[in-house]
């Protein structure tokens, strides 16, 4: 089976073709206020000729041009092709991409003051939370903290010391490799755009 990842919720607008789980064609290019005039230029680049079998779309958080730009451009492909569409968020994603079983935090860059954050520990995800700087420093001071990983370590945490995870893939290669790896984080092609008034602040991976 092929799939078609399209991941444009962040700066860059990336698309990955992947059969079975192994990567046919990738390509990526960073230009967030032009998205909408790559992304059929780069799907064109990346599938040749040929045939797709199922979509996969980043479904965010992230920016909320770049996550309804994806979907709804998923959508249209999806219609247009009569194959499934499916989508997986950025903390899935990029948990599923380190290929650990630790305890590992994942953070979206929000764009704010602070950062959208998810814990995975041993593969099952806490809530879903919202954190300041305070709220991390806290957590790094624990006595067992999370490795950290995601868009929003950098330059929000300037000057703090913590352990990084670091993934090998990037963008849509994220969706892809999780489409195989874990089918459990799939879901529908919602947009989640974590918005403030949606979520819980930091006091549960805090301890406070």
């Amino acid at each position: 089976m092929k799939i078609l990842a399209i991941d444009t919720a962040g700066w860059e607008c990336s698309v990955a073709l992947w059969e079975k789980d192994h990567e046919i064609s990738f390509q990526e290019k960073s230009a967030e206020r032009e998205n909408a005039a790559l992304l059929p230029q780069l799907v064109k680049e990346v599938i040749g000729q040929q045939k797709i079998d199922e979509l996969i779309v980043n479904i965010g958080p992230g920016s909320f041009t770049g996550i309804r730009l994806g979907i709804a451009f998923a959508k249209g492909l999806s219609m247009g092709w009569g194959i499934p569409l499916k989508g997986i968020d950025s903390f899935f994603a990029t948990y599923a991409s380190l290929e650990l079983a630790e305890d590992v935090l994942v953070l979206i860059e929000a764009r704010r003051t602070d950062v959208f954050a998810q814990r995975f520990i041993r593969g099952i995800p806490q809530q879903f939370q919202s954190l300041t700087r305070a709220d991390l420093e806290k957590i790094l001071l624990s006595s067992a903290p999370p490795l950290l990983t995601g868009s929003g370590l950098h330059p929000f945490l300037d000057g703090l010391v913590f352990k990084e995870a670091i993934s090998l893939r990037r963008g849509a290669q994220k969706l892809a490799y999780a489409f195989f790896k874990n089918p459990e984080f799939v879901s529908e092609a919602l947009p989640f755009y974590a918005r403030e008034a949606d979520v819980t602040y930091g006091a549960s991976l805090c301890g406070s």
